[in-house]
Parts: structure tokens; sequence; C-alpha cells
């Protein structure tokens, strides 16, 4: 086995165990689910369970960061540098949550909306970064526009993946970006 690579029953157990966590966070809320839930839905035991992860939050936190790492890869091979005609992240977001959309359903807070503060925080970064070229000093108008770009991306992607309204990932991307991008920038930067 090479330096740093998994054994497959290990990397089959931990797939297992995060698909049971997405599945009944979207039916249930993750709040509901338990270790054991999990477990059954994963048909393992519970001493597995606990070999891989001490707890659920452990498991979800693994599962985010192994998908956020899939979307910056996928960042890094697109052009992802901040653009005075849209936000570089959403397009790749939109794209990534249409391919796994099961597993972007549960970790977008499923029915209850608990959206997890890994992913609030990664889409927050993306869209201080990419802002913070159209703002220059303005720390203040900055956060705002941040904080209101990263939410208002938040319920469109809980509302585009819940409602399954048809809508292709670049169609969502295209009506999010006219609402977002072009209201914020011409917010920011339109003189007083």
């Amino acid at each position: 086995m090479a330096t740093g690579s998994i054994d497959r029953r290990v990397a089959r157990t931990r797939r297992l165990l995060q698909e049971a966590l997405f599945e009944l966070t979207a039916e249930n809320g993750y709040a509901a689910v338990t270790v054991e839930d999990i477990c059954g839905r994963a048909d393992v035991g519970r001493s597995t369970f606990y070999t891989h992860y001490p707890d659920k939050d452990s498991l979800r936190k693994a599962a985010i960061e192994e998908h956020l790492e899939a979307m910056r890869l996928e960042g890094d091979a697109g052009d992802t540098k901040p653009s005075s005609g849209g936000f570089a992240f959403s397009g790749p977001a939109f794209a990534h949550a249409d391919a796994t959309r099961m597993m972007h359903r549960a970790m977008m807070g499923g029915k209850n909306h608990e959206i997890p503060e890994e992913i609030r925080d990664w889409i927050g970064k993306q869209v201080r970064h990419e802002l913070t070229g159209i703002v220059g000093k303005d720390a203040i108008g900055l956060e705002v526009a941040t904080r209101f770009v990263t939410g208002a991306f938040l319920e469109v992607m809980h509302w585009w993946l819940d409602a399954d309204a048809g809508l292709p990932p670049a169609e969502i991307d295209r009506l999010f970006q006219a609402l977002a991008f072009d209201g914020t920038r011409r917010m920011l930067t339109s003189p007083e």
C-alpha cells in the first residue's frame, strides 16, 4: 500500500457511513440523526463506527471537508480568480451540487436548513476573496456584501436542490449572478 493511501475497506466503510449520514440528514434533519441510526443504515457495527469517527459531528466534518476539497480542486482546474463579470465560485459550486445532489441536500441542511458552519465559512471566504478587488478598502461595505451574497447563495442553493425545478446548473448560476453579483457590484462601486 502506498504511503498516504487508505485501505479500500477503510474507504468503503467511510463512504457507507457518509452516505448513511447524508440520507438520514436529508430525511430527518441532522439533529435527529443518531450514531445508532447511521450504523443501522450503513449496516456496520457501532465499534466499527467508533474505529473511524469519535462521534457523528466528526463524521459530518470529515464528509464536508472531503467535498470542499473536491470543490477546491475543481476550482483550481478552472478560472476562480475574482472577475468583474461575475462570481467565479458559484458556477463550479452549482455544478458540483448537481453532480452530488443527495449529499448537498443533506449538507445544506435537509428539511431544517441546518447549514454547517464549515459550508457557510467556505462560501463566505470565496465571496470575500472575490469582492475584495471590487470594494477596495471599505471594510464595512465588504462585510455587509459578503454576508448578503453568502446568505443569498445558500438560500438559492437550498431552494434549487429541494425544488427540483429542472434548472440546469448554468441557468441557476446565471440567475444568481444577475441578482447577487450585478446588484452587489453596483452598490459597492456607485458614488454616494
